[in-house]
């Protein structure tokens, strides 16, 4: 694998194509009911993965750019805007400075919700220890049935929250509104809940959170991050309603949709960070798609859902096959003239011609012919093995 300027930048753009595709699919209700969460969660772990991993593969294929990305990558490393302190000062370095400022306010901004959240905690009884609750009697059923690697430490009834949630996950809380619920409507709570610790979903949120730190300035990554939101509750869904007896499964929906109702109508300034997984959210009609997809059982094997996986994958495979590198020319114009650095190197390719690389990033052309005196000594790589 290698990593460059191009390679980046080609991995956000193939990504950003991937992410609309999955905003196209689930987006329609129509087509949501139908595409399976196995799918949903890995194909939205790929785009998270393409995204956090943005190299150059060994079957890509590189499109030299002779007129279009010389100039542009010039501009950025070496056209000076100013000096401070003897400390040039580039477009590229300006960027990265106003990036890493960017990233630094994303994180404490997040930082200052947790420590808002979580400074209520004291302040309100636990209700998982309280024997005589419902709660307790309720943690402790669903905890003989389906064990969590993590047991959760406290859940609290605040005023501050306006839907159930659940953060954290070697230390998870469990927050409720400050409304009744009866004992049923509690057990499918705390279930969904803590389907989110069996399934491990913090973990994505927690990938989908740094990519969004990393690339604050993209709001494609912000819409994946809210799909990815979207998919984990179908799946905590579809846990806690096949684990219902048949008679209390319209109960859940019920559920859904009561939470849903009561969250519009109270007036509260939400705290949740992003990483938090709420039981509702607006906009209310995701609610509907979520009763939707639980009343449908047959996701997995519909036309739509194959179809859907198939251009997914293809998609995704596309976004890895090609990458545009910039091909400086030499001055001069002449011919089998080539300005070799001692980072200079060959990257054999698998037509047994030769990609040109000259201060061990910038690709200058093809070469047909190695026997020449300049490049007859440089040193060669393989495409399948190639990890520079």
């Amino acid at each position: 694998m290698h990593f460059s300027a191009t390679s980046y930048i080609m991995a956000v753009l193939g990504g950003n194509c991937l992410i609309c595709f999955l905003c196209i699919i689930m987006g329609d209700r129509r087509i949501a009911q139908n595409l399976s969460i196995r799918f949903l969660k890995y194909f939205s772990f790929f785009i998270l993965l393409r995204l956090i991993l943005p190299f150059e593969f060994f079957h890509t294929i590189t499109v030299p750019s002779e007129k279009i990305l010389p100039p542009i990558m010039d501009f950025f490393n070496e056209n000076v805007l100013f000096t401070i302190k003897h400390i040039t000062v580039t477009p590229s370095v300006l960027f990265l400075f106003v990036w890493i400022s960017g990233a630094v306010y994303i994180v404490c901004n997040t930082t200052i919700k947790y420590i808002g959240l979580y400074r209520i905690i004291p302040y309100c009884p636990n209700l998982a220890d309280d024997p005589d609750s419902k709660v307790s009697a309720i943690l402790t059923a669903i905890y003989n049935t389906n064990p969590v690697p993590h047991p959760v430490k406290k859940v609290i009834r605040t005023k501050s929250v306006n839907t159930p949630c659940i953060t954290g996950f070697f230390w998870p809380v469990i927050f409720l509104p400050d409304y009744d619920f009866t004992q049923e409507e509690l057990y499918c709570i705390l279930f969904h809940e803590l389907s989110h610790l069996r399934h491990m979903d913090f973990i994505w949120m927690l990938f989908a959170e740094i990519l969004c730190i990393l690339n604050w300035w993209n709001p494609f990554v912000i819409l994946l991050r809210t799909r990815l939101a979207d998919i984990l509750e179908y799946h905590a869904d579809n846990t806690t309603f096949v684990s219902l007896p048949p008679a209390s499964r319209e109960l859940y929906l019920d559920c859904l949709v009561k939470v849903a109702r009561n969250q519009q109508t109270m007036q509260v300034k939400s705290l949740l960070p992003e990483i938090t997984l709420p039981f509702s959210k607006n906009p209310p009609g995701s609610v509907t798609c979520r009763v939707m997809r639980l009343i449908n059982t047959e996701s997995c094997k519909s036309f739509t859902n194959i179809f859907a996986m198939s251009m997914a994958f293809l998609l995704l495979f596309v976004s890895t096959l090609f990458i545009i590198e910039p091909a400086w020319m030499p001055e001069n114009g002449a011919d089998n003239q080539y300005y070799v650095t001692k980072d200079s190197y060959l990257l054999m390719r698998t037509d047994g011609f030769y990609e040109f690389y000259i201060d061990d990033e910038h690709f200058l052309g093809i070469i047909h012919n190695r026997d020449l005196e300049e490049i007859r000594d440089l040193p060669v790589y393989y495409k399948n093995n190639f990890d520079k």
